[in-house]
């Protein structure tokens, strides 16, 4: 494949000269996951930067119960393993594919050689960064001071086109209900009920991975706990 063509594609290496995003390509290795295969550990000790190329990952902790949290969905364009790549050499989270997917390696101190010699990488990464900031602070509000249907509502909420106001619009999951629980920091069953109350209220409408909402103004009253 032409690594150079994939990375001249993702918005993280905008405004990046030619001849560094030739030598980024150079160093960078190419691998695939299939469904459920685990790309980085939480004790991996590993100083490399991750790009998705295409399918989907989830990034996940892991209690010493078994109870697992999803972190963030990740897509084709998505870094990860900033971390690894400039700081610390163990990841603070696990990454598994959740559908065949295709990840860039960049070894960190190539990252590192490049971000002091090219400011907009830096820019970027300080962007993407922010963004991952603000969703994390985010979950850990919806985590700690709502019930699991305003947890699923604020989830729809941010889900929805932006421009989705007093209509009927639909969510389409890229996830199963089961995976969609972990995000949610709930179980699949407590998810079911959730859906089918909301349902049964008319703020929502369910056909397999597909949620049409009914009703933006309750489902924006849910959301913020009212």
């Amino acid at each position: 494949m032409d690594i150079t063509k994939q990375i001249k594609d993702i918005g993280l290496f905008a405004g990046i000269s030619a001849e560094k995003l030739d030598l980024l390509a150079r160093q960078a290795t190419y691998k695939t996951f299939k469904p459920g295969e685990m790309v980085i550990g939480e004790t991996d000790s590993i100083r490399s930067f991750y790009v998705v190329v295409s399918g989907q990952l989830k990034l996940y902790r892991s209690s010493v119960e078994g109870k697992e949290q999803t972190l963030q969905l990740l897509g084709p364009g998505d870094p990860f393993g900033l971390c690894t790549a400039f700081a610390t050499e163990s990841f603070p989270a696990s990454a598994m594919a959740i559908e065949e997917s295709s990840v860039l390696l960049i070894p960190g101190t190539v990252m590192e050689t490049v971000a002091r010699q090219e400011p907009a990488l830096l820019f970027n990464i300080i962007q993407i960064l922010s963004q991952r900031l603000k969703d994390s602070m985010t979950l850990i509000e919806s985590l700690a001071l709502k019930e699991i249907p305003g947890r699923l509502a604020s989830f729809l909420r941010h889900a929805l086109p932006k421009n989705a106001v007093d209509k009927k619009s639909a969510v389409e999951l890229t996830i199963s209900q089961r995976e969609l629980a972990k995000i949610l920091g709930a179980t699949p069953e407590s998810l079911s009920r959730a859906l089918r109350k909301m349902a049964s209220d008319g703020i929502l409408a369910t056909a397999g991975r597909t949620i049409t909402i009914l009703d933006h103004k309750a489902l924006e009253q849910l959301a913020e706990g009212e």
